[in-house]
């Protein structure tokens, strides 16, 4: 008996991964997507417009990306009842990956995958900071456009420090 109950639960282990696997596997292939999760200490919806409107520390997340601000409203295609874009006001901070980028506005278009910054765009990562009118970030492909700004690159401290000579102070 201890002999059958050794070799079902190989058996069972084995049936439990093949499982497990299956769903991601057959997620990849369909080129599913994660749901947007989206809190707020208020939400309205607007059923006739299509449109869900969040007020108050309003925070989404969809995978990897954090978007924060102080009011969003998404917007519905009526035909497919999916989510068309999401347009976001006043403090928007969008976080993925290491990567901060701070505006006044951002709208999220759902079947492109990129969120467009605009009033005061400007993106964070490490030292380096860009910044401009327009900012687009393409979420899947992982790049960014930026449009009629500045880019400013700061090097390392450690090189910065080699290159100036010592200043001698004199009495």
């Amino acid at each position: 008996m201890l002999r059958r109950f050794f070799r079902n639960s190989a058996l069972f282990i084995a049936a439990l991964c093949l499982m497990s696997q299956a769903p991601a596997a057959r997620a990849l292939e369909k080129g599913d997507r994660e749901p947007i999760v989206v809190t707020s200490s208020r939400m309205e919806a607007d059923e006739l417009g299509n449109t869900v409107t969040f007020t108050g520390e309003v925070i989404l997340k969809k995978e990897t990306l954090t978007l924060t601000s102080d009011h969003l409203i998404v917007f519905y295609d009526p035909a497919s009842k999916g989510v068309r874009e999401i347009e976001a006001d006043g403090n928007v901070v969008v976080r993925k990956e290491g990567r901060v980028a701070h505006a006044n506005k951002a709208i999220y278009y759902s079947k492109e995958e990129k969120v467009v910054l605009t009033g005061e765009a400007r993106i964070n990562e490490n030292e380096n900071q860009l910044g401009g009118e327009r900012i687009t970030l393409f979420i899947r492909n992982d790049r960014s456009i930026v449009e009629g700004g500045k880019v400013l690159f700061y090097q390392d401290k450690q090189a910065e420090s080699k290159q100036k000579p010592a200043s001698r102070k004199t009495k």
